[in-house]
């Protein structure tokens, strides 16, 4: 397990890393004393578990809590504070924990056995997000591709759900009436599966002549939970679907339609 605690007091962070040392001895524990290096953290790398105070000058803990969400959208947030009027926010962002400091061991056992998010162990699917910005996630640490229009490609046959789409079809949502672009789209799909092919997931992709798809039961997405009315997929979707790609437009009106619908 890996966990951060995020405190502006030294003193309170290192008495606080430490009691989660002694507490849960096997896991991974950083201490942050601020927001922006906690955030640099969890942009690039795994985070379990965040431990957060409320009360800091430079983010309050909430606003932290939802940044930290945007990259992890699995992170469990446990806040730690010395006040208890902050509860029902903490609540409405979907917290894990809520803390009254001083932290005792046997109220931190008691949060981290009831763990809104299961730790994941061994998983090896690929995890996408498709609600807000695309992104794309294995072992949860981003995955870098060369070319944006590498990440582009991936994301619409994301939202094509496995259906094999035709190369002259993904060179005109890339590039729309633009000249041709053949040669730069062969590089994109070899970028796409060298990508693939270096994190052990390549058999996501099918090929065959002119055209690509996706093994959509190797991939773990919010939409497609979503779309299986599983209550993760329906409690992610925030209004905002692929908004960076204008192309998404048109399953974003059929998640509105539906949303509007469920919640009558």
């Amino acid at each position: 397990m890996n966990i951060i605690v995020v405190d502006d007091e030294r003193f309170i962070l290192n008495g606080e890393v430490d009691l989660i040392c002694r507490t849960v001895p096997d896991a991974q524990v950083f201490g942050f004393t601020t927001a922006a290096d906690a955030l640099d953290y969890v942009y690039a790398n795994p985070v379990d578990v965040a431990i957060l105070d409320i009360n800091m000058p430079d983010y309050d803990g909430i606003d932290l809590a939802r940044r930290m969400k945007i990259y992890r959208p699995a992170i469990n947030i446990i806040f730690a504070t010395a006040y208890s009027d902050y509860y029902q926010q903490a609540m409405r962002i979907h917290a894990s924990g809520y803390m009254l400091k001083p932290i005792r061991a046997e109220v931190l056992l008691e949060e981290l056995n009831d763990l809104r998010h299961p730790i994941q162990v061994g998983d090896d699917l690929l995890h996408v997000r498709t609600f807000g910005d695309f992104e794309v996630f294995y072992h949860d640490s981003p995955l870098i591709f060369r070319y944006q229009k590498t990440k582009e490609m991936l994301a619409y046959l994301i939202d094509r759900r496995g259906a094999m789409v035709e190369s002259d079809t993904l060179i005109t949502i890339l590039w729309g009436g633009e000249t041709d672009r053949s040669n730069y789209f062969k590089q994109i799909r070899k970028d796409l599966k060298d990508t693939l092919e270096a994190i052990g997931c390549s058999d996501i992709l099918i090929k065959r002549r002119g055209a690509i798809g996706l093994l959509t039961d190797k991939i773990k997405c919010d939409y497609f939970d979503w779309l299986a009315g599983l209550p993760e997929g329906i409690n992610a979707y925030r209004g905002e679907y692929m908004h960076q790609y204008s192309w998404a437009e048109s399953t974003w009106v059929n998640l509105e339609g539906k949303s509007n619908l469920w919640e009558q």
